[in-house]
């Protein structure tokens, strides 16, 4: 039996290099201020650097830590719900499996359609994975493709193609009296409940938060951890205050980059979409090369 995932500790500066690595402008901006700042208070004629008062820099922290906990909060919930969808999917998909060798397993004439809308359902999965990311994994790609053509479609079919494809293949089935109303009825519902997921994470990729809130907590975040340091560094103490403003950044930052859990670097801070899709494979169809694609099970270099 396998273990669950668990970052390993040498993947940890593997976590913080790919943080590092997003925030590279953030790093630099705040380098050009501090330094900026320093070498102003190296001019004898200036003796102090705060930009803001004792008083009010307590007040604007309360402010910037509500602001940055509830966009994290905010966040974290975005990602968690992303991830409670695709396991819905992935539930589904097992359903769709059980629900079509329920009603048309034992009826040989009809297996290939099963086998058909089957392999119709690991199709979508991957499609959307490829949809909601916007950018394409190569290896998956290639045996997507390959499943497209079996299912007679297009390579670079969409997933609007493929739902409309299935419902006339249900259609089909009925038609041929392979199902009765309550089994349409059942497979109708299994449709539905894949297709209100995939609206759920549709929303979620396309509704990023409002602008004028984005910018805003950002904006207070730099003016107070730049008040912060100037403070600090009026008191001789410019190295505190420079980790102060770098945490202030960095905990603004994780909460923007974990509010796209659908990002196109596949990193830690995305959604595992093709260790779930491989799943999906494995489970449906067995003898599929997606189901035996190279898949990390670290979180820290989730795909």
């Amino acid at each position: 039996m396998s273990q669950p995932p668990k970052m390993a500790r040498r993947n940890i500066p593997w976590v913080l290099w790919e943080l590092l690595l997003r925030m590279r402008l953030d790093l630099l901006l705040m380098l050009v201020l501090c330094g900026l700042a320093l070498a102003i208070k190296a001019d004898p004629q200036v003796g102090d650097l705060s930009i803001i008062d004792g008083s009010g820099l307590s007040m604007l922290g309360i402010a910037v830590s509500i602001f940055v906990g509830f966009r994290n909060t905010q966040a974290i919930n975005r990602w968690w719900e992303a991830r409670v969808l695709w396991g819905s999917i992935t539930n589904e998909a097992r359903q769709w499996r059980d629900t079509l060798q329920t009603l048309i397993g034992s009826q040989e004439a009809f297996r290939q359609q099963q086998q058909q809308l089957v392999a119709l359902q690991v199709l979508q999965c991957w499609v959307l994975n490829f949809e909601l990311r916007g950018i394409w994994r190569s290896d998956a790609r290639t045996q997507v493709d390959a499943l497209s053509r079996s299912l007679g479609l297009p390579a670079d079919t969409s997933l609007q193609r493929s739902l409309q494809h299935r419902a006339q293949l249900i259609g089909s089935l009925y038609s041929q009296g392979a199902i009765n109303d309550w089994g349409r009825d059942a497979l109708l519902r299994c449709s539905t409940a894949f297709i209100n997921s995939l609206g759920g994470l549709q929303r979620i990729r396309n509704t990023p938060l409002p602008p004028t809130y984005d910018v805003f907590i950002r904006l207070i975040c730099w003016l107070y951890g730049y008040a912060l340091f100037a403070s600090f560094a009026s008191r001789d103490s410019a190295w505190t205050g420079a980790v102060l403003f770098l945490g202030f950044i960095t905990a603004e930052r994780i909460g923007a980059y974990v509010e796209g859990p659908f990002d196109q670097d596949g990193s830690s801070f995305c959604v595992p979409m093709d260790a779930i899709c491989s799943t999906i494979s494995a489970d449906l169809l067995p003898t599929s090369p997606l189901g035996r694609l190279p898949i990390s099970r670290d979180p820290s270099r989730w795909s």
